[in-house]
């Protein structure tokens, strides 16, 4: 299995602090969002201006390099997420760190060969992520997806 760390997410019910925190204390640059897909039902939700997205996610860049390297996802807190989307993990509650691969189905596979259980999210919040969610045996939740296409 290949697996490269690819952000790490934090939460919080204040979006202005961690906007604040991220590019003004630590000087991260604020990214450009990628297509994103609305929460709420699951549609693509293309009509959205980058500015909603804003109130509730944002990505700074945490790497030399941009984009494809390391990043930070401040997200606001959605407790009930999990629940709501029909999955025992809830990836914006406390928080989750992130591995990019290129195979998923690999991943999949692997993870049912040691009965890990793992909620399978497929494409819902980044247009073209096929993610998965799983704790680790502490409880920290891990998410792992495959840029597809």
């Amino acid at each position: 299995m290949d697996l490269r760390l690819q952000h790490v997410n934090v939460v919080s019910d204040d979006m202005e602090e961690l906007h604040r925190f991220y590019s003004e204390v630590l000087g991260l640059k604020m990214g450009q969002l990628p297509p994103m897909i609305s929460h709420e039902g699951h549609e693509e939700d293309e009509s959205q201006e980058e500015g909603t997205w804003r109130q509730n996610v944002a990505f700074f860049d945490a790497g030399a390099g941009g984009q494809d390297l390391l990043q930070i996802h401040a997200s606001r807190r959605q407790a009930f997420l999990g629940p709501r989307m029909g999955h025992s993990i809830n990836p914006l509650l406390t928080g989750h760190f992130a591995f990019r691969t290129d195979n998923i189905a690999e991943v999949r596979e692997h993870l049912n060969k040691h009965n890990v259980p793992f909620a399978d999210y497929g494409e819902w919040a980044v247009k073209g992520w096929d993610q998965i969610f799983l704790t680790d045996p502490a409880g920290n939740v891990i998410e792992i997806h495959q840029v597809m296409g």
